[in-house]
């Protein structure tokens, strides 16, 4: 009797960790665009570079996204991918900025210069976007509607010029409605680092699973 007693609590106590140890083995994306890498730097020093990587707000040493990013590979286990176009944009934002609108109007399907990460071995990702046309992306908007990420779980993080999170989660739910979009995080584009890289991981540290 007292076997199968002791049999039956080991059991329980098994049963109880399962979901601790799912938890602990969830594995994580940071998948993300930034516009100073999927621009054309041939011909640019370090100075353009860094102003373009602004959406043409004042210089710093990069922008708040990579800042983000940088906290994230800092502070979360977690793969990183980033998101590059293979036709790559212009580097003044001024010039950039009707292209992108067209492709958003006609819903382009972009071609990217990697295949997409397999998001299926995730269980959370890190989606991080600047506000481009009140919205994604183009180019995150083709990947919402390429991949299949029902069951993920979503932390939003991106900047904006003035538009907050603007129509981005109600595009991620448009086409991924069996996702979940855990948190979200966002910061006026012009912010300086090492204030965006504070707020951004008090967020972080908020964030309960």
């Amino acid at each position: 009797m007292k076997k199968l007693i002791y049999l039956l609590a080991a059991l329980l106590i098994m049963a109880a960790c399962v979901p601790a140890m799912a938890q602990q083995e969830s594995k994580a994306l940071v998948f993300y665009f930034d516009y100073s890498e999927n621009i054309d730097t041939t011909g640019l020093d370090v100075d353009a570079i860094s102003q373009a990587s602004m959406a043409g707000t004042r210089a710093r040493d990069q922008s708040n996204l990579l800042v983000m990013v940088d906290v994230l590979r800092e502070r979360v286990d977690a793969d990183i991918y980033s998101l590059q176009v293979e036709e790559l944009y212009k580097p003044d934002f001024g010039d950039l900025a009707e292209p992108a609108r067209i492709q958003k109007e006609s819903n382009e399907m972009l071609a990217f210069q990697e295949a997409l990460p397999d998001f299926s071995q995730y269980d959370v990702i890190y989606l991080g976007t600047p506000v481009w046309w009140y919205g994604a992306p183009q180019s995150i908007l083709t990947v919402l509607q390429q991949a299949d990420l029902s069951g993920k779980r979503i932390v939003f993080f991106g900047i904006h010029r003035g538009s907050g999170f603007a129509g981005i989660p109600e595009e991620i739910l448009s086409y991924q409605p069996n996702a979940e979009i855990v948190d979200l995080f966002t910061v006026e584009c012009q912010t300086p680092n090492d204030e965006a890289r504070s707020q951004f991981t008090a967020f972080l540290d908020q964030i309960v699973w």
